[in-house]
C-alpha cells in the first residue's frame, strides 16, 4: 500500500482557514468551493453536468508533498508546499474522509499529479459513490497513458489548470519555463484515454487568451472548451498580512 506524502496546514494558511473547516488538528481540511477564492470554482455544477452527481460544496482536501512550479501568488505557499510530510497509507486516508461524511475527495498539491502512478489505488480505496477530484498541469512530465485510463472512472472528474497562454505569461504566473511539448502531448493523451476533465485558466494574458483557445479548439474541437472557466488571483487578507510581518 503506498505511503502519501502529506502536508499539514502551514502558520499561515490557518489564519485563513475557518476554525471548523479545519481537519484532525490540521492534518486536512474541508473546503466550500462556492465560497473560497471568492466563489469562482464551478465543481458541484461540472460535476452534476458531467457525471449526473449531486455533491456538496464541501470538499475533504489532502495536501500533497512538492510541486515542479514557483507561483508567486501560491496560496498554500512555500510553507504548505515544502513543509515537513507526514506519511498516510492508503487506507488511513480513506478512512479519515469516510470519517467527514463529505462526498468529494480532493487530492491537492502543490502538484498532484507528480503522483499520478498512484492515483488508481487511491480511487479503487474509494467507494463508488464518492466523487475523486484532483488536479493536473500537463507539465509535471510525460502522462503514463495506461495510468490516465485507469483512472478515467465514472466516479472521477479532473481540472486540467492552464497557468500561462504565451511563454511569457506561463513564466510570470509560474517562475517557470513552458514546456510546451510535454503539455500539448500530456492534453492528446488525457483526450485519447477518455480522462474526464474540464480546463481552467490562471490570471490569463486576457489579450492572448481569446488566441489561445481558438488554437485549441483548432486542434481538439469546439469540446474543449466545455465548462471551463477563467481564475482571477485573489489576495487573502490575513496571508498578505503575515507575509507583510515577517
Amino acid at each position: 500500500m503506498y505511503k502519501w506524502k502529506v502536508v499539514p496546514l502551514c502558520k499561515e494558511q490557518l489564519l485563513d482557514v475557518k476554525p471548523e473547516d479545519v481537519i484532525q488538528n490540521g492534518l486536512f481540511r474541508s473546503c466550500d468551493v462556492y465560497k473560497s477564492g471568492g466563489g469562482y470554482d464551478k465543481f458541484p455544477e461540472i460535476c452534476m453536468e458531467r457525471l449526473g452527481i449531486e455533491t456538496n460544496p464541501k470538499q475533504f482536501v489532502v495536501q500533497l508533498y512538492g510541486c515542479h512550479l514557483k507561483c508567486p501568488y501560491c496560496y498554500v505557499t512555500q510553507s504548505g508546499i515544502w513543509g515537513k510530510p507526514i506519511l498516510f497509507p492508503t487506507s488511513w486516508l480513506v478512512k479519515a474522509f469516510m470519517d467527514t461524511g463529505l462526498d468529494v475527495f480532493h487530492l491537492m498539491g502543490g502538484s498532484p499529479a507528480l503522483y499520478l502512478k498512484h492515483w488508481p489505488e487511491l480511487i479503487d480505496a474509494l467507494p463508488d459513490d464518492k466523487i475523486f477530484h484532483s488536479d493536473l498541469l500537463l507539465t509535471e512530465s510525460q502522462y503514463d497513458i495506461k495510468v490516465l485510463k485507469n483512472i478515467a472512472r465514472d466516479n472521477c472528474l479532473y481540472a486540467v489548470n492552464i497557468k500561462g497562454v504565451t511563454p511569457k505569461d506561463y513564466e510570470r504566473n509560474t517562475g517557470s519555463t513552458f514546456r510546451w511539448e510535454t503539455f500539448f502531448l500530456n492534453l492528446e493523451r488525457l483526450i485519447r484515454s477518455g480522462v474526464n476533465f474540464y480546463l481552467t485558466f490562471t490570471n490569463p494574458d486576457m489579450n492572448n487568451y481569446d488566441e489561445f483557445c481558438e488554437t485549441l479548439i483548432a486542434f481538439y474541437g469546439s469540446t474543449i472548451m466545455d465548462e471551463s472557466f477563467v481564475i482571477d488571483l485573489i489576495d487573502y487578507d490575513a496571508i498578505k498580512a503575515y507575509g507583510e510581518e515577517n
